[in-house]
């Protein structure tokens, strides 16, 4: 679903052009196709209408129906199941330009492309941070606590997205509150200097959820946010668990001078 109104400034002779997509992500905690709880979680991705989602720790067949998907990769240092990724882009139009990476701490866990929507060009960052016990037990207990976490937002800091001054938008699993709570001050503050540039548009209290988010979505300044942050909520209307986290999705605008005349995309119902 997608927006756009035109408004003419008759001083310069043109008509700025106002385009609405809405953009979510959302960690379903593993939730499989086939059981009560992923088709809970499928039903729910598809309400909102939005343009691009990032599902994290999830499986392809919960996006939903149509569209376009790009992923991560199988391999981010846990023993491989089949199907699961730790993320993956969906978009109502095709990717190009995708970029993974092979290997711990990006690997498995960043997935980039570009799109176009009817805000232009974006490019898209999905991403799932680990979280602060990562490789400090399971397989590896190679870490110490939120040391991955800190190798991963380093990595993330040499890439080009994170410079970036174009129409970009991160998100994903940050694994962090924004504003800081329980995590170590020396980890927030690394996190807030990784997205230095950036705007987090789900910082903060979010109407409809009972807690900070830990799931995000940072955005470059040139896309603006309209009306409040949406929120899929852990639990379904019956009480009835779809995940561990809850998701959110936000609505972006831009603005684009036009010379008067230039016909406009029809708008959203």
């Amino acid at each position: 679903m997608s927006n756009r109104t035109c408004i003419n400034d008759l001083f310069a002779g043109k008509e700025i052009v106002l385009s609405m997509l809405r953009i979510g992500t959302w960690n379903t905690q593993w939730a499989g196709p086939g059981t009560l709880r992923g088709q809970r979680i499928r039903v729910a991705l598809a309400e909102p209408g939005c343009d691009i989602v990032c599902v994290t720790e999830g499986y392809e067949k919960i996006l939903p129906r149509g569209g376009h998907v790009i992923d991560a990769g199988p391999d981010w240092g846990n023993p491989i199941k089949e199907g699961c990724r730790k993320v993956l882009l969906w978009s109502k139009r095709p990717w190009a330009d995708v970029k993974q990476f092979a290997g711990r701490p990006l690997g498995g866990r960043l997935v980039a492309g570009s799109t176009v929507t009817d805000a232009g060009p974006l490019t898209i960052v999905g991403v799932c941070i680990p979280w602060s016990m990562a490789f400090a037990k399971g397989a590896a207990k190679d870490s110490k606590p939120w040391e991955e976490h800190g190798k991963w937002l380093s990595g993330f800091e040499a890439l080009p997205y994170r410079d970036t001054s174009d129409k970009t938008v991160v998100l994903g699993d940050f694994n962090q509150r924004i504003p800081r709570r329980s995590q170590p001050r020396h980890v927030y503050e690394k996190l807030r200097r990784a997205f230095d540039g950036f705007e987090i548009a789900t910082a903060g209290r979010l109407a409809g959820a009972a807690s900070l988010a830990i799931d995000h979505i940072a955005h470059t300044p040139d896309l603006k946010v309209m009306g409040d942050v949406g929120v899929w909520p852990a639990r379904s209307e019956q009480d009835k668990p779809l995940s561990d986290h809850f998701g959110v999705w936000s609505d972006f605008d831009d603005f684009n001078p036009r010379e008067s005349g230039t016909a406009s995309t029809p708008g959203r119902p």
